[in-house]
């Protein structure tokens, strides 16, 4: 039995020097402590703040549109796009200016007899203090005074009538004046003009048609794109409605920095990968996938709803683009990232760092005196910008792996690249 049992002992002496010697190749990055940048994530859809839905008040049929006009063309203020039949409004407007001058030249005549009726009674006035001094003297007899106080009595009369009547051409001037106003707002009515400086977004109206109010569906802002005539848009700046939280209410401020990502359908929860890697977490809503400084978009917060939905249990935050001419377009979905109050200085690690199973994190820490690798498990706080800041488990100073993870596990001897070795790395006693 002896030489059996030297033969063994002979062939597990290799396979052990050979299990002694793997030694796994690692790039590490001391813990430091970060003032790390905290967001709240929330998705919308990008609005232009100024947005007109213009329409005709009245069935007719689309006389003209402007023939250099399309989706996507710039409008003045005042610019005319389209306007419908112009025969009945404008008659209408005739009628009424017609009305006006009628009302007009009577005032003129109520005026001139007005001013007789005055100068009458003025003669008449004087022919009764002439015939009272008269009386008085016995100059003149009690019929002729009589006579007088009559026509002077009926010169008043006269002179209430020219009052009235130029009161009553006076109200008749106005009455002409509502019309012609109603009537030029008809006119304006069959006209659609821009009131901004803008684009055309929609454009759902052609010359020669028949328009009718009752094609505009109103029911939803969908409905209303696909039905109202034209839609103007001010493309320099835009808006963003987000259904945030209740737990984030007390983490904004109006003014907040805001990064926007446009272009993108981000999702509301990470997928890690099937090694449990973390690295992907740069993805998650726990802050921004891009650094701060390649958002080509930023905005600030304009308005927080005090309010929570009684139904979602969510609060409504509003954001404005800082830019003028911002690259988004209307209706387009977007993802934010709206930053929280700076936080103290906090140890943090790569996201590349950090491992997970079973819903546990850790990292590997490299032993410098043994030159091995130990599993550590850890807390996390906020992430931001491809750190994560970590509330337990590690301290200042501490070398964790960030490359060669996937061949490491508790204990395994490592090399650190990039830095000096000792002449030979021990793994440690069993």
């Amino acid at each position: 039995m002896l030489i059996p049992l030297a033969l063994l002992s002979a062939c597990s002496e290799p396979e052990e020097a050979a299990e002694e010697a793997v030694v796994v190749s690692v790039r590490v990055e001391p813990v430091q402590r970060r003032a790390l940048q905290a967001w709240v994530y929330g998705q919308g859809t990008a609005r232009a703040v100024q947005r007109e839905f213009l329409t005709f008040a009245d069935a007719g049929r689309v006389e003209w549109l402007d023939p250099q006009l399309r989706l996507g063309s710039s409008v003045a203020r005042g610019k005319l796009i389209a306007y419908q039949e112009p025969a009945r409004s404008r008659a209408g407007l005739a009628n009424a200016e017609a009305a006006l001058i009628t009302a007009r030249s009577e005032i003129a005549q109520a005026q001139a007899a007005e001013r007789e009726a005055q100068a009458t009674l003025e003669l008449a006035r004087v022919t009764l203090e002439r015939y009272r001094t008269l009386i008085a003297q016995n100059s003149a007899s009690q019929q002729e005074f009589d006579r007088a106080e009559a026509e002077f009595a009926q010169a008043q009369a006269a002179q209430a009538r020219a009052r009235a009547q130029t009161r009553s051409a006076q109200a008749r001037v106005g009455s002409a004046d509502a019309e012609i106003a109603q009537a030029r707002l008809v006119v304006g009515d069959s006209r659609i003009v821009s009131p901004i400086n803008g684009v055309i977004s929609r454009l759902n109206i052609e010359q020669g048609r028949y328009f009718t109010p009752q094609t505009v569906q109103t029911t939803s802002e969908a409905n209303a794109l696909r039905t109202v005539p034209v839609v103007v848009i001010d493309p320099s700046a835009f808006e963003i409605r987000v259904d945030l939280p209740s737990y984030a209410y007390r983490q904004l401020a109006i003014g907040s920095r805001v990064m926007i990502g446009a272009g993108e359908r981000p999702t509301a929860s990470a997928t890690e990968n099937g090694n449990g890697d973390a690295a992907s977490r740069s993805s998650l809503p726990g802050g921004p996938p891009m650094p701060v400084g390649d958002y080509r978009i930023a905005g600030t917060v304009h308005a927080i709803s005090p309010a929570l939905d009684p139904e979602s249990r969510t609060f409504e935050a509003i954001i404005r683009t800082l830019d003028r001419a911002p690259q988004l377009q209307d209706g387009e979905f977007v993802a934010t990232w709206i930053a929280q109050p700076t936080r103290q200085p906090a140890l943090a690690v790569p996201l590349n760092a950090l491992r997970t199973r079973n819903n546990r994190s850790f990292v590997f820490v490299v032993d410098r005196q043994r030159n091995v690798a130990i599993e550590r498990e850890v807390r996390l706080g906020v992430q931001s910008e491809g750190r994560q800041a970590v509330l337990s488990g590690l301290r200042e100073g501490d070398l964790v792996v960030t490359a060669g993870r996937a061949r490491l596990s508790n204990g395994v001897a490592v090399r650190i690249l990039g830095q000096p070795q000792p002449a030979a790395a021990q793994r440690p006693k069993r």
